[in-house]
């Protein structure tokens, strides 16, 4: 559909004040120079035009020729809102600002522009995380009772926002798009993205946890390290971990063990220091009370056995050569 632009208005109303005469003057100047800019396609600098006489007056065929140029640009989303806002404007003014067929005209580009526009089901996780589509936040639809659809495009440039709910449809120009999330504690992401016109798809959008830090050192060197009972190195020893919950034992021979659990959350940096103190030996520990126990065993072992040991049996009486008896002592 070719574009129908709305190149005279009437500014000045029976009402209108006489300190309001500049400023309806300059509304009118900058609104000519967007018509004349738009008969020749220079669509961005006629939208700047139109642009600034709205923000001098309001008026509804200078809405209306804001989303004349938006539509040539390809901004649909925007320019569906100035459409609506012309028709809001011109009956608000009693069917006055705006002639038939530019009504039937906004009517008919906004027909057009709902069957152009793409739609993405979209899942965010985690759901805190904001975004931005081409450097603007997301809108919900004006007016709609429906939370869960949103509009890219149609905010001023700025920093993301959180949606409502996890799982949104978004509505979008067709064309190239950039998305950016970012959350703390997780990694941004820069996803790209590129919609067909009347398509219908799906998106994932899920930020990776960054990984949390944990330094562990101790009072005592070479004391071992382990973390959920795998051992992970000698003091000091540094770990990059998934946020969770993790036990910690430190040990070194002749010092009492160390545990701690701890609880890491993402990006944080925490510094662990094990204090190992001497182990109190007990007395069936110490050198001396087995090299005593060894000697008692000893002892005891040869008492038994000069207690326990058979009586020595005389040796019989031999004969010598000449027939004496003699006793062998």
């Amino acid at each position: 559909m070719a574009c129908a632009l709305c190149l005279s208005i009437g500014f000045f109303t029976a009402t209108t004040r006489a300190q309001d005469e500049e400023v309806v003057t300059r509304a009118r100047s900058a609104f000519s120079q967007g018509a004349g800019l738009a008969k020749q396609m220079r669509w961005g600098d006629a939208l700047a035009r139109f642009e600034a006489s709205a923000k001098l007056r309001a008026h509804a065929a200078t809405s209306y020729n804001i989303g004349i140029c938006l539509r040539a640009l390809g901004r649909y989303t925007q320019a569906r809102v100035w459409f609506r806002r012309g028709l809001s404007q011109d009956q608000a003014a009693g069917n006055k600002e705006l002639s038939a067929s530019t009504v039937a005209n906004s009517k008919a580009y906004l027909a057009e522009i709902e069957r152009v526009l793409a739609t993405l089901e979209v899942r965010l996780e985690p759901v805190s995380a904001t975004i931005t589509v081409d450097g603007r936040p997301l809108e919900p639809v004006s007016g709609a009772k429906n939370k869960t659809t949103l509009v890219a495009g149609i905010a001023p440039a700025g920093p993301g926002r959180a949606p409502p709910v996890a799982r949104f449809t978004l509505v979008l120009d067709p064309g190239a798009h950039l998305f950016v999330l970012s959350r703390k504690g997780f990694t941004d992401a820069v996803v790209r993205k590129t919609v067909a016109p009347a398509s219908r798809g799906k998106l994932e959008l899920v930020l990776k946890r960054l990984a949390a830090t944990l330094r562990i050192d101790s009072n005592q060197p070479q004391a071992a390290v382990s973390l959920d009972g795998l051992d992970v190195g000698l003091v000091p020893v540094t770990l990059q971990r998934p946020a969770g919950r993790y036990q910690v034992a430190v040990r070194k021979r002749g010092f009492a063990g160390y545990e701690a659990e701890v609880n890491l959350s993402p990006a944080q940096k925490m510094d662990l220091m094990a204090r190992l103190q001497p182990r109190a030996v007990g007395l069936h520990e110490r050198w001396w009370f087995w090299t005593a126990i060894g000697a008692a065993v000893a002892g005891g072992v040869v008492v038994t056995y000069f207690a326990t040991r058979p009586e020595p049996q005389r040796p019989a009486l031999s004969g010598g050569g000449l027939g004496w008896t003699i006793e062998v002592p």
